[in-house]
């Protein structure tokens, strides 16, 4: 392969690789065998003289520097070329298609808002609004099922593009006898501010723990959790090691819909988004280190240019 050999395919084969991080998967994103990729990777890395990606155990790639600005940079031209072919090509008045994915949190106190701000959208949109835990919508943008997701708990890759947007202040609700009340200042109910970012905040709390963390007592009475990957279960495992705690009695559930349920029966102890507490339900506010952030999260590449502008809207919604 020469330099004038690199084309848009190759590009793409470029971007599918950086994005899962393995031949076997780009090779089935793609629909092309896995050879190919290899050969289109080994052609680029022959071209520039530089190695791409670090061949790791069990088929993992790690991007070197030169490959992720060669990414960075594909992705730009992709782009480029993917919003000439949208303004060329005929609409045919056919409705723009996108995937919205809402964390629980964000789905039950974000979404009256949003579906009224993007009023304006529905002749032009079809929308489709789906809600699973951060993780799961993290993967899914990664890979392109969905246009774009709203999670509530930091994260650290460059396989997405990431947006702060409101802030959220986390409360510990329920049956809360027993439960150690802290009497640190950096504790205490505190306004929201937009000095710190979510990774800030969770670094406080876990400095409060190890200045703090000198016994473990145990809680007896029932925690109400949500599943791993649930960005309210971050900070629910964040508060349980900040205050030294070790629940007896845990029931794991799927949704903040049946944890709002057990709560309101009177039954158990959680730590859930302050908009989410059922009414009549006791709740004691966690302080700075637990108001997080609700973030934005799009693909680095493949949305086109009305998918980017409906995008930059539902930022501008929840960032007002």
């Amino acid at each position: 392969m020469q330099a004038n050999d690199i084309n848009l395919t190759v590009l793409n084969t470029l971007i599918a690789v950086f994005e899962t991080r393995e031949f076997t998967a780009a090779a089935d994103e793609l629909k092309i065998s896995q050879s190919t990729v290899s050969k289109r990777i080994a052609g680029l890395e022959t071209v520039f003289g530089k190695a791409l990606f670090i061949r790791r155990t069990k088929g993992e790639l790690q991007p070197t520097d030169a490959g992720r600005s060669l990414y960075a940079d594909a992705t730009q031209l992709i782009q480029m070329w993917n919003t000439t072919v949208y303004h060329m090509t005929e609409k045919n008045f056919q409705k723009t298609p996108f995937t919205l994915l809402l964390s629980h949190t964000a789905s039950s106190t974000l979404l009256p808002q949003l579906i009224r701000g993007l009023k304006s959208q529905l002749d032009t949109t079809n929308f489709s609004m789906r809600t699973m835990n951060s993780d799961h919508i993290i993967s899914s943008v990664v890979n392109k099922s969905a246009h774009m997701g709203i999670i509530e708990k930091p994260i650290t890759t460059d396989l997405v593009n990431l947006k702060i947007l409101c802030e959220d202040q986390l409360v510990l609700a329920g049956d809360i006898t027993g439960v150690t009340q802290t009497t640190r200042e950096d504790m205490k109910p505190n306004s929201p501010h937009n000095s710190s970012s979510a990774n800030e905040k969770s670094q406080l709390a876990m400095d409060g723990m190890k200045k703090r963390k000198t016994s473990n007592p145990v809680h007896s009475g029932v925690w109400l959790v949500r599943e791993s990957g649930s960005g309210v279960r971050y900070f629910t495992d964040l508060f349980l090691q900040s205050e030294g705690i070790s629940p007896e009695n845990i029931v794991e559930l799927d949704s903040n819909e049946k944890i709002k349920a057990v709560l309101s029966a009177g039954i158990g102890c959680t730590v859930m988004s302050q908009n989410s507490v059922p009414a009549g339900v006791t709740t004691r506010k966690l302080g700075t280190p637990f108001i997080r952030n609700f973030y934005a999260v799009t693909p680095k590449s493949g949305l086109n240019p009305a998918q980017h502008e409906i995008a930059d809207t539902i930022v501008s919604l929840l960032q007002a």
